[in-house]
């Protein structure tokens, strides 16, 4: 097999929170002087020796500013693409033809979720609303129990990708994706062969779009790839990424 593309979610992917620490555990994040994120020891050793055949891409929804936050090892990645797909940083520097064609994508619903931003302001079941930088709205409700009633009252609006993970619920315009962004990576790059991992239904359009798709048990009936390793164990699931990747190198 010749190079290979790992396009990989962060958060319960690669990395876990504080409230799931474990002994060992590596802090990859620091929030307001605490720690935040975390990663298992043999994870961080494993990204740390990545062979050259492997080019590991952190494919996450976070913003540019809570990507930044985190601290994955030292020469494991040269690029990221943050905001759910919609801006690439190379070598710590935004690609501003990259940006700039996803803000068209969003421009063209922007008035709408300003509309719902201004509909669901000061709501007191939000913890959260806002729009991450320029491309989406996201919520975070108080409890777990209120993203259902959320998701029931603006999951039917057609022009937005609703999609909920935990207590939160993004309002994604449809061309802002990771799928497309894992899409128009490897097609620039021509990688031979991409694969991907991730946790939450917000990762099913880069898992569709891999060649191999590396997954928990909980996706596996969303999953319309059949070129797929899934996690069926109670350990880390990161582990199991790791682990994939190492039994991929070796084909």
């Amino acid at each position: 097999m010749g190079k290979i593309l790992l396009a990989c979610d962060l958060d319960n992917t690669l990395i876990h929170s504080y409230k799931h620490k474990r002994e060992g555990d590596i802090c990859v994040e620091i929030l307001r002087g605490a720690e935040q994120g975390f990663m298992s020891r043999r994870v961080y050793e494993q990204l740390s020796a990545l062979p050259d055949t492997v080019e590991l891409v952190p494919l996450t929804t976070r913003s540019v500013e809570q990507f930044e936050r985190i601290r994955l090892p030292e020469n494991s990645f040269d690029r990221a693409i943050t905001t759910n797909g919609a801006i690439l940083i190379e070598n710590g520097v935004q690609n501003e033809k990259w940006r700039e064609k996803h803000l068209r994508y969003a421009a063209e619903l922007m008035p709408l979720m300003k509309k719902l931003r201004a509909e669901l302001e000061g709501d007191p079941l939000l913890n959260v609303v806002r729009i991450v930088d320029e491309m989406y709205l996201y919520i975070s409700c108080a409890e777990p129990e209120y993203v259902p009633d959320f998701m029931d009252k603006y999951g039917s609006i057609t022009e937005l990708d609703v999609m909920a993970s935990g207590r939160k619920i993004y309002f994604l315009p449809p061309k802002i994706n990771k799928g497309s962004a894992l899409h128009r990576l490897a097609e620039r790059e021509e990688f031979p062969f991409t694969a991907a991992a991730g946790d939450s239904t917000i990762d099913l359009p880069m898992l569709e779009t891999a060649d191999h798709a590396i997954i928990p048990a909980a996706l596996e009936g969303l999953l319309k790839n059949q070129n797929r390793s899934v996690f069926r164990g109670d350990g880390d699931f990161a582990e199991f990424v790791t682990d994939t990747l190492s039994e991929l190198i070796k084909k």
